[in-house]
């Protein structure tokens, strides 16, 4: 072999690019794709790693399984069929965790480093990208003088919110969960195009949400010492996140045309908020998650004319029903007006639950 398709064969392979046998004298490559999803709604996964001594994949559809290796080195499995949705997995390469290496699409998180496969089935879904008019998303740096430090938000405007200059929009602060990032649900909950539906559809009012990170914490370098400073995150969210964004976009800056909600922990935060000031936000959604049990706001003889949506979801198979399930019998004992919503299908605590609470409560939010 030439020295010329030796360099060639060495930057198909670091380009992730495997040669089939014979390749080497024919001087040709062939790419390998992974995942693939295949029509009947199954999903190949492939791995290029010759060295590898053992290869599994965990997918949230099907769970952890051996691959095997070909004559190539690429590691392979067919796993499903699976119901169109958007599914996490990782592939586990001698004992490690870690990201498909062919994949652009991955899950922002701070601890584990998943991938994304997208089956998109037959007809679109909530969250599919449709032919309709299109919000934008700013990914935006702001000064937090609650924690003397810079945050960060993702924020969607709606469609023609540039166009539109007089216009003021109401607001929903959606808050990820434990360990998830800024980035979360705008790329696994696909936030931006399951509002750019419903908006379309005429099912929900034009509005903007944003997305801010639930762990401040993480802004400061490793070892920072935080003892003393209180609870940061709610005095960066009511302090400095909610004056930004009212002081840079267009927002109807009133209780009436507030809404705060989150997954998981960031259900937790957003009742936390939000129920702390009412003064602020009128419109609640827990999805998968609950808060304490004991705040001022549950003894108001008028909680009922202060909230104007009271929105709690959850799945069945959730590690956290019981819990959410009580904090709803707790406000039914309190007489405190609620909508509950429940699911069995979506593999418990998982974003295919998120993105279906979104798309069932937006379209209640300032109605």
């Amino acid at each position: 072999m030439t020295n010329t398709v030796k360099r060639l064969a060495a930057l198909l392979l670091a380009a992730g690019m495997v040669l089939p046998l014979g390749a080497q004298n024919r001087g040709m490559g062939v790419q390998v794709n992974s995942p693939v999803v295949n029509p009947d709604n199954t999903v190949t996964f492939n791995y290029r790693n010759a060295n590898a001594k053992d290869v599994k994949v965990n997918v949230q559809f099907a769970g952890t399984h051996d691959m095997t290796k070909n004559e190539n080195g690429v590691w392979t499995i067919t796993l499903g069929p699976a119901a169109p949705d958007i599914y996490p997995y990782c592939f586990i390469v001698d004992g490690i965790n870690v990201m498909d290496p062919l994949n652009p699409d991955w899950f922002p998180n701070e601890t584990f480093k998943n991938s994304l496969v997208d089956i998109r089935g037959n007809k679109p879904l909530v969250h599919s990208v449709q032919s309709v008019p299109h919000g934008s998303v700013d990914y935006v740096n702001y000064y937090s003088k609650s924690l003397g430090t810079w945050g960060r938000l993702v924020i969607y405007t709606p469609p023609f919110y540039d166009q539109n200059q007089s216009q003021r929009y109401p607001v929903f602060y959606l808050i990820s969960g434990t360990t998830d990032t800024e980035e979360t649900y705008h790329k696994v909950g696909r936030t931006n195009f399951i509002l750019d539906n419903l908006i379309a559809e005429g099912k929900a009012v034009p509005m903007i949400v944003v997305m801010p990170y639930g762990n401040p914490s993480k802004y400061f370098p490793a070892g920072t010492d935080l003892r003393g400073r209180g609870d940061m995150t709610s005095e960066d969210f009511i302090n400095d996140i909610v004056p930004y964004v009212d002081a840079n976009y267009r927002t109807i800056a009133d209780r009436e045309h507030r809404a705060v909600g989150g997954f998981s922990r960031g259900g937790n935060q957003a009742l936390s908020h939000g129920l702390r000031h009412l003064d602020m936000f009128s419109h609640f959604c827990c999805y998968s998650s609950y808060t304490s049990m004991d705040l001022p706001a549950y003894d108001r003889p008028d909680i009922n004319s202060q909230i104007k949506l009271f929105w709690l979801g959850v799945g069945t198979d959730d590690f956290l029903y019981e819990g959410a399930k009580q904090y709803m019998d707790f406000l039914d004992s309190k007489k405190i007006k609620n909508i509950k919503f429940f699911t069995n299908d979506k593999f418990g605590h998982t974003w295919m639950n998120a993105k279906c609470f979104l798309d069932q409560s937006v379209p209640l939010l300032f109605k």
